[in-house]
């Protein structure tokens, strides 16, 4: 326990709420991407690519910032840990429960599954559950359950008054190691995004600060070009777009879209802070949905790509930006509907399937 007083409850705060729902937006936003998406072989295409990849940043960065407005101030292990295991553990072991089963007992296992496991149902199936890589989303909460369970230390970070310090040992490795290679392992990417948790955390200590400081348009004007700059670096100098992934040992190069996605937290989270006190009301149902939206649209995506399969349709075309929006905005209506359908039905239950 950080502190055996009792705060007062926190403000709620709208801006990091529409933050919130504009990070989910553009994480569906890069998932559609293999639905007729951008045709990358255009650079221009390759640089829109790079601005819209990598959202999971975002989440990561809103965590932190959260973490350090909600739950530090009055922090008990046990019962942040029961909370997060009801509420998020538990939806991802729900709603991964029958595409396992049906992957590991009537499918051939997938692609990502080791070949040592394909005859080892049960270890196949704690191989899904501890990867996350039962689909292209799940990886997240296998890494995020992680940095929930090493709280206490990141608590000796806050209280030390070292954040900064951290940062400044773990932002670099992150830049060596990337993501992992097709997500499935949870401790390289816990070792990728702890920093960004560190620096949602330290903005939200400093908060005034930063949005003081951003508060004039030629700084947030600044940083449009920075990131820009850094999408034309990993175009023309390092000949990638989208995400910088690897093993975790190999050498390769830095990962600059991760510096390019700090800094759109900090664009974003400074201009979202003018509407701090304007009501969006489709902001606010996005954003109170998103981990609802999260849960389900990897399997409307799934089911779209199942369909053309069965249809003998071409998915391998490639659209245009108009297409990848438009692709967007369906998927993110549909799982709000069905978000709202399930609700509808489970009543509070159904944070126990879908997070909301």
């Amino acid at each position: 326990m950080v502190s055996s007083s009792q705060p007062t409850k926190k403000k709620f705060l709208n801006s990091i709420n529409y933050f919130r729902g504009i990070a989910i937006i553009l994480i569906v936003l890069g998932h559609c991407q293999g639905l007729g998406g951008l045709d990358t072989s255009t650079n221009a295409e390759k640089l829109l690519y790079s601005l819209i990849s990598n959202g999971s940043v975002y989440f990561v960065f809103i965590s932190g910032f959260l973490y350090n407005h909600i739950f530090y101030p009055r922090f008990e292990y046990k019962k942040f840990m029961k909370k997060k295991t009801q509420f998020v553990l538990l939806p991802y072991l729900l709603c991964s429960l029958v595409p396992i089963l049906l992957t590991v007992f009537v499918g051939d296992g997938g692609k990502f599954l080791p070949g040592s496991l394909r005859e080892q149902p049960f270890l196949a199936i704690i191989w899904f559950l501890v990867t996350g890589r039962i689909n292209f989303a799940y990886w997240y909460i296998p890494m995020v359950m992680i940095l929930f369970a090493i709280s206490p230390v990141i608590n000796w970070i806050i209280r030390s008054n070292k954040i900064l310090l951290a940062i400044a040992f773990l932002l670099p490795i992150s830049l060596i190691v990337h993501r992992p290679s097709d997500g499935i392992n949870p401790l390289h990417s816990v070792v990728y995004f702890l920093p960004v948790y560190l620096i949602g955390i330290w903005s939200s200590i400093n908060n005034k600060k930063i949005y003081a400081y951003l508060k004039d348009n030629k700084k947030k004007a600044v940083i449009v070009l920075l990131a820009i700059a850094l999408s034309l670096i990993q175009i023309f100098v390092l000949h990638s777009s989208g995400n910088f992934t690897k093993e975790f040992w190999s050498i390769t190069v830095p990962d600059v879209n991760l510096l390019q996605k700090i800094l759109l937290c900090f664009l974003l989270m400074s201009i979202l802070d003018h509407y701090e006190n304007t009501d969006i009301s489709s902001m606010k149902k996005t954003a109170e949905t998103s981990f609802a939206i999260y849960f389900i649209h990897p399997f409307l995506i799934n089911a779209i790509a199942s369909i053309a399969k069965k249809l003998n349709l071409d998915l391998s075309y490639q659209g245009n930006f108009f297409t990848l929006v438009l692709a967007t905005f369906l998927i993110v209506i549909i799982s709000m509907a069905i978000a709202y359908g399930i609700k509808a039905v489970l009543k509070k239950n159904s944070r126990y399937l879908i997070g909301w």
